[in-house]
């Protein structure tokens, strides 16, 4: 008897460098339960003489906040960023609508991604 065959994960990635939204929407699979690696990172340059810089960073799931945090600015005239990752279980027949937002105070937004991966077991 053959193995199973192994499907690969299933994987969405946003990534932007001019919008402070990036926005993912997992469809849901019909017959299965699925787990996902979720990852947002801000990443922004702060001004040269910036001092009271600020970086926020939330991620929102079906409308709800799920998390969020705003950060002082720590590196004047370099780049600095914010990170956030969780695990979501997305339920037989459901979509599931990701978004991060960024805020940039004092400072540059250089990149805003927004990535879900597939937990493959097994």
């Amino acid at each position: 008897m053959s193995p199973p065959h192994k499907r690969p994960p299933e994987s969405w990635t946003v990534r932007t460098s001019d919008s402070h939204v990036a926005q993912v929407t997992i469809p849901g699979a019909l017959d299965h339960t699925r787990t996902f690696d979720v990852d947002v990172e801000l990443r922004a340059r702060i001004s040269d003489t910036a001092r009271m810089a600020e970086l926020g960073l939330s991620l929102e799931i079906d409308g709800s906040r799920q998390w969020g945090r705003t950060i002082a600015g720590s590196t004047p005239g370099e780049i600095d960023g914010v990170e956030y990752h969780c695990r979501l279980v997305v339920q037989p027949g459901r979509d599931v609508r990701l978004r991060a937002r960024a805020a940039v105070k004092q400072g540059a937004l250089v990149a805003l991604s927004l990535t879900a991966v597939e937990s493959v077991e097994g």
